[in-house]
């Protein structure tokens, strides 16, 4: 029988994102662990039916809804053989089995199911017969956490009351896991021959207002093939099952305090911030984007100094060139600067920075470089670029295609340097809702990095693979990116003429999310800002900056600024040597009756 694994993960993904279900969490009520074994059991039942029909590698199986069978669940194919004869009496004693293959479940009716084929000894035919194993199935359990060790002996013994599983002793699963450093499909299907088992259940359980949250994942080892996903609310106490007083493995630590800086105000508008060594002489850079170019500055004790700025002509270069324009190109047409980004890929010691921008009705990317004593442009690419900071791996380029219509085009794709040019790879695997940017990975005490994003709407969403497990209630507004799909014919004639843009062509671009341990505790926090609304005179008045940890359930505040003068329009974190990481906000300080706005940059560290 193919080998099949459970994964019962609380909050957490135990694999890449090819783990992920495309079904939502929908949590289920249960009063105890026993319950939720009770559970993960149904996901076993002893069926078996005949194939009624074959079409290619399509069956319909005479087994439904009434006996159990679920989407995802795989069935053994095997045909009656040779009669098996008593050596003495020739009675016929039964028939030998022959393995056909085996069949993943897609569409389930009351009394009959469609099926396809995974895997092919035989060409199947009609009077087969398809089943799940009515032998008693081996499990091993892996708890996610060790603080718990009775609530998982109370979930392995009413596994085994059952009847339906035979557990493996505990002390052999966790010599096997401790080995392996990666949580994968590869190790799942080892894990399986290793042990000899047919199941394999990782268990954790989360406190969540006075009730423990659980999330089941099923998958079968022989392909790494998630089955389905489970997400349940336990209750803490159930009469003789008591589970006791909780201790959380994530305890809200109080509300730290931070020290802030300010540096002088910009001599210009800026709209986002990175920082780095672009030069490799250990004197790093801020870089601001104004929304149409570059400045690059360092902050000394005099103030801000200048290093480098692009120049309007630089600048037409670029897209005139990509685009095989001519310098006479329609002059209401301008460049936005859609994202900025710095890391080094190319791996020369020295940091790139990563321009997208907006011309022509085009999008398009450029890559900037300090080389023989200036900073130049060194590639261009087609589309969206942006750096992500993967936990474990380090930087990441991430690529996406642009298209006039639906704006993001297709499966974004991990970007390497080869020959001074930027060439897509592998697709990077993402939630469908959501775009090139607005997200990012963090290591949060789970066994796998969790990606946190924000929706349109500002809300900040967990993903567990491509799962989202939890989204907030609370807005977490940014100061805003819009840009237009470009309009064409006469609507772009009108368009211009009355001097509007159509709303219906309007993109948001989602804000930076940054992701960083600023307190040494071996897991990150999400920083992001709250930009605050005046309900009288409308626009942003000012912010908060927020530090929130993963509880294992939901996104608390574990530190907090209040009382910005201005809304934050981008956050970053500074790392230098062995000093402590710092926070660096963006914030704009709105001008009076005499004054401009003004940009400054606030720096923020822990006490």
């Amino acid at each position: 029988m193919r080998t099949l694994i459970a994964l019962v993960l609380l909050a957490a993904s135990l694999g890449s994102p090819a783990f992920a279900a495309d079904r939502p969490l929908g949590p289920e009520e249960f009063r105890s662990v026993d319950e939720l074994a009770s559970e993960i059991t149904s996901y076993f039942p002893k069926v078996q039916g005949e194939v009624k029909a074959v079409q290619t590698d399509r069956l319909t199986i005479a087994l439904g809804k009434k006996e159990g069978l679920l989407p995802g669940m795989s069935l053994t194919l095997w045909r009656d053989g040779k009669e098996i004869l008593h050596p003495v009496s020739g009675i016929v004693l039964g028939r030998q089995e022959e393995e056909i293959g085996t069949v993943e479940v897609t569409v389930v009716g009351d009394g009959s199911s469609t099926a396809v084929v995974r895997k092919k000894q035989k060409d199947p035919k009609s009077g087969d017969r398809a089943r799940i194993t009515p032998k008693k199935i081996s499990l091993a359990i892996i708890p996610l956490r060790t603080d718990r060790p009775e609530l998982v002996k109370q979930f392995a013994d009413q596994l085994a009351a059952s009847g339906r599983f035979s557990v493996l002793e505990s002390s052999k699963t966790d010599a096997f896991v401790k080995e392996r450093k990666l949580m994968d499909s590869s190790m799942l299907k080892v894990m399986g021959t290793a042990l000899n088992v047919d199941a394999i259940v990782v268990l954790g359980l989360y406190p969540t207002e006075g009730r423990l949250m659980a999330m089941a994942r099923i998958f079968y080892t022989e392909e790494g093939r998630q089955l389905d996903t489970i997400v349940a609310l336990v209750d803490e106490k159930s009469g003789k099952e008591a589970l006791g007083d909780v201790k959380p493995f994530f305890a809200p630590v109080p509300v730290e305090e931070l020290k802030s800086t300010a540096a002088p105000e910009l001599p210009f508008l800026a709209r986002s911030v990175v920082y780095g060594d672009f030069e490799g002489n250990g004197k790093p850079v801020y870089a601001f984007s104004d929304g149409t170019r570059l400045h690059l500055y360092r902050n000394e004790p005099s103030g801000w100094h200048e290093v480098w700025t692009e120049t309007a002509a630089k600048r037409d270069a670029v897209t005139t060139e990509w685009f095989g324009m001519s310098a006479q190109a329609d002059p209401a047409t301008t460049l936005e600067q859609i994202n900025v980004d710095s890391a080094d890929i190319n791996g020369n010691g020295r940091p790139e920075l990563f321009v997208t921008a907006m011309f022509g009705g085009k999008v398009f990317s450029y890559v900037i470089e300090f080389q023989d004593g200036g900073y130049r442009r060194i590639a261009d690419v087609p589309g969206f670029l942006r750096v992500l900071q993967y936990p474990g791996k380090g930087a990441m380029l991430i690529g996406q295609a642009y298209d006039p219509v639906t704006f993001f085009a297709g499966q974004p794709k991990v970007y390497s340097a080869v020959d001074n040019k930027y060439v897509a790879n592998a697709e990077f695997p993402l939630p469908k809702e959501l775009g090139l940017y607005g997200w990012t990975y963090a290591n949060m005490g789970d066994r796998q990095p969790l990606l946190v994003a924000l929706d349109d709407d500002d809300h900040l969403m967990v993903y567990s693979g491509l799962t989202m497990v939890w989204k907030s209630a609370e807005q977490y507004v940014g100061a805003g990116l819009f840009v237009y799909k470009p309009v064409t014919g006469i609507d772009a004639v009108l368009s211009r003429q009355a001097s509007v843009l159509d709303k219906s062509q309007r993109v948001k671009i989602r804000g930076r999310v940054v992701a960083g341990d600023l307190n040494n505790d071996g897991r990150d926090e999400i920083i992001i800002q709250k930009n605050i609304a005046s309900g009288m005179i409308g626009g942003l008045t000012g912010a908060e900056l927020n530090g929130l940890a993963w509880t294992g359930a939901r996104l608390e505040q574990v530190w907090s600024v209040k009382d910005i003068s201005g809304p934050v329009y981008d956050v970053a974190i500074i790392r230098q040597g062995a000093a402590a990481p710092r926070v660096v906000a963006l914030v704009k300080n709105k001008g009076g009756l005499f004054t401009r706005d003004a940009m400054q940059v606030m720096s923020y560290s822990m006490k």
